[in-house]
């Protein structure tokens, strides 16, 4: 081992901790407190060394040097993140055709969290800015000493303790660099025993085109570029540097290494006959400077956008790209964590695709850092070979380049392309997902009523709703045939959904059976009157209409409204757009006091009343609907023509996954919410017992995990032991020869 580069033990710390990963699971996931420790060792010494080495540095530049480095630099950065908005356009010709609606998230109704400049780039208080790791800050606040430092007449009596001071942070982080095998393979370990593949599969498309991007730009276009403009060879570059970038890639992390990428690049700088020390020292003032700016690594990561688009069937126009490419600019310079969002929210794309973002990090945020790197790499060696008078143009070289990078490319997304249309056949869909839900609550025997008819058991003389159900051992269901996600029928006409998921565990506390009873639209409130049902389990508003006449219980869920229209339709993305309309029609099912409070936003709109949903779907078919002598149905019914519908933006979105043309919007300056109740018999007994179950239920979990199920989408899932070679594959093996070897000595 003790002839092994340091590169070499690096690598074999990754791959011998992938390994470790897969074979014990779960079991060594405390691994990952080790690859913590680690990283925490790298990252003590970056910060003081950058802000100590930019002192230092610039304090000592002439202003002539200084003002060409910098304009090189910048020159250089705009070319790098041009090329990057090239394959922005380029890389998403790669996806296939899919549709694919979106479930609902709560990130609809939560305000956008505002970009803080001030806090990111401006050193208000560099002591702060130094505690909370605010590298831009940080820099900012070193640039400005160092200027400071640049005119003092004894500037070098402050220079060479801080010079020695940087030597010794150098040397501190060269020790640590030795312990890198032991570090990754902790961090390899940790990693691997946790990763969910299954997470992981419908990421497929954003992984492999981002993927395919870190490919082209570190190992064929980055270093093009470097060859055709300076002397430095691409392979004494990955020579020097590629134990530095397989740390990188281990750590998930630029800076922990940056003095250590800092010397690397030093080292390339030496390998070249004509190495000066100028030029060598002009690295420790590129590289500080650079850092803040936007890498090709976190500018790629873009791609996410086009990605959600693709995924969630709304596609990206020609007109949505300038939008798109400047917002990534501008978010290229904050962490993907924060830039995407707001990108994202921009181009009305559901922003729970984000959570898909999230999960992805596991892997991009490696490979990420590897381009990040080697971005930083081009840059500094480009900016050194500009401002030393030594760039080259090598026009035969460049041809050659360009021929060589088109094909690849060409050949690239064609092949991904096909490789996603054959594997995403395999993957569902939302709507897939969504019938292969089962209840999750313990099942109860259950009859489904064809029709909405009076119990058959009326209540004895003095007897209340709870004596009546024990007694016949049976709790009898109102529901809504077709009101996605709270109570529909599946693909297998099974009746499921949020409502119905809690009607078997409310029977299941009862130890009752179930009986389903069908609404009749519009007879909700006759229904209850005449004894059809004990509680009505869809999603009911609460209203004043519903308090004057129903018995209720207390609120379970809060809802926002929102409208349900054709993708293509941009009209209602925003207050500013929809208020401008000259007319326009929205639909809705049976509440005119919700619709008439919507309306109050836009005096040229107008509402009517649709006994479903498929009605607004199908327009053709709504006929003899009643006029409304109020604001509500102003237009004539046999030209009708509705272009949204209002309801809950949770069962908008349920409607998207059945329809992906169609989007979830909410044209309102703010969000009018409303909540959800259980109309009751009239009975205080019974309303009594139902305001404390679901208290119960809430503060027990049942609630949560029902929802998160039929309202967010996410299947409910026991908690099981994540899968590893030695649990599922040996372990298994040794018991069953064991068993056998058993029954063959009885």
């Amino acid at each position: 081992m003790k002839n092994l580069s340091l590169s070499t033990k690096v690598l074999l710390g990754v791959l011998f901790g992938i390994l470790t990963g897969l074979f014990f699971g779960e079991d060594v996931a405390w691994m990952g407190i080790i690859g913590d420790v680690f990283i925490g060792l790298l990252q003590m010494t970056v910060l003081p060394y950058i802000m100590f080495s930019l002192i230092v540095n610039i304090g000592r530049l002439s202003l002539d040097t200084g003002k060409k480095i910098i304009r090189y630099g910048l020159i250089f950065l705009f070319l790098l993140l041009s090329l990057g908005l090239v394959y922005l356009i380029i890389l998403p010709f790669s996806f296939p055709s899919w549709s694919s609606g979106n479930f609902y998230s709560s990130e609809f109704v939560q305000p956008s969290v505002p970009f803080d400049f001030v806090k990111l780039y401006i050193p208000a208080n560099p002591f702060e800015s130094m505690s909370d790791n605010v590298v831009p800050a940080v820099v900012l606040f070193s640039i400005f000493i160092g200027l400071g430092v640049m005119k003092l007449p004894n500037k070098e009596a402050l220079l060479q303790p801080l010079d020695v001071l940087t030597d010794g942070l150098n040397q501190v982080n060269k020790m640590i660099i030795k312990i890198t095998p032991v570090g990754v393979f902790s961090i390899a370990a940790g990693v691997v025993s946790t990763l969910s593949w299954s997470d992981l599969s419908r990421l497929q498309g954003y992984l492999l085109v981002y993927l395919l991007a870190v490919i082209l730009f570190t190992f064929l276009i980055l270093p093009s570029l470097i060859s055709i403009f300076t002397p430095y060879s691409s392979r004494t570059i990955f020579k020097i540097t590629r134990s530095t970038l397989i740390t990188i890639f281990a750590t998930g992390k630029i800076i922990v290494v940056y003095p250590q990428l800092i010397e690397n690049i030093k080292d390339i700088i030496r390998a070249d006959e004509n190495s000066s020390e100028e030029n060598q020292d002009r690295v420790d003032i590129i590289m500080p400077l650079a850092y803040p700016f936007p890498n090709l690594g976190t500018f790629m990561i873009f791609i996410f956008v086009p990605f959600a688009a693709w995924f969630t069937g709304k596609s990206m126009d020609l007109s949505d790209y300038p939008i798109f490419l400047s917002s990534t600019f501008l978010s290229s310079f904050v962490a993907p964590i924060t830039g995407l969002p707001f990108s994202l929210d921009l181009l009305k794309i559901p922003k729970e695709t984000f959570q898909l973002f999230v999960v992805s990090t596991v892997l991009t945020d490696r490979i990420r850092v590897v381009l990040g790197a080697f971005h930083l790499i081009a840059l500094t060696l480009l900016t050194i070979a500009a401002s030393g008078g030594f760039l080259r143009f090598k026009k035969r070289k460049i041809a050659r380049s360009l021929v060589v990078i088109g094909i690849s490319t060409l050949v690239s997304v064609i092949g991904l392309r096909y490789v996603l249309e054959t594997s995403m056949k395999n993957i569902p869909t939302n709507l897939e997902i969504v019938n292969s839900f089962k209840i999750i609550s313990p099942q109860q025997d259950f009859v489904l009523l064809d029709r909405s008819k009076r119990n058959p058991n009326p209540k004895w003389r003095g007897e209340n709703t709870l004596s009546r159900i024990k007694r016949r051992k049976k709790l009898r269901v109102g529901f809504y045939t077709d009101a996605r996600p709270f109570t529909f029928f599946n693909k297998d006409t099974v009746l499921v959904g949020f409502g119905i998921d809690l009607a078997h565990q409310l029977a299941a506390d009862l130890e009752v059976k179930l009986e389903f009873v069908p609404i009749e639209p519009g007879k909700l409130i006759e229904g209850m009157d005449k004894d059809h049902y004990d509680i009505v389990m869809s999603d009911i508003f609460l209203s004043s209409r519903y308090a004057e006449t129903l018995a209720l219980s207390k609120p379970y869920l809060n809802v926002s409204l929102a409208l349900l229209t054709k993708q293509d339709n941009k009209i209602f993305n925003s207050f500013e757009t929809a208020s401008k309309l000259d007319t326009f029609t929205i639909s809705y099912i049976d509440r005119k006091d919700i619709a008439n409070e919507f309306l109050s936003y836009f005096p040229e709109g107008g509402a009517y009343p649709v006994p479903d949903i498929n009605s607004y779907f199908e327009l053709d078919k709504i006929k003899d609907i009643a006029k409304d002598s109020a604001r509500v149905d102003s237009v004539r019914i046999d030209s009708i023509r509705i272009d949204a519908h209002l309801t809950s933006a949770e069962r908008a979105a349920s409607m998207t996954v059945i329809n992906p043309k169609y989007k979830v919007v909410n044209p309102l300056p703010y969000h009018i919410n409303n909540a959800l109740v259980f109309p009751i018999a009239k009975d205080n007994v019974w309303r009594g017992y139902i305001d404390k179950w679901i208290d119960f239920r809430e503060k027990d979990g049942t609630f949560d995990k029902i929802y998160d199920q039929w309202i967010l989408g996410t299947p409910y899932q026991e908690k099981t032991k994540k899968w590893s070679i030695l649990d599922n594959v040996i372990k298994p093996r040794l018991f069953r020869k064991d068993s056998i070897s058993g029954d063959s000595i009885q």
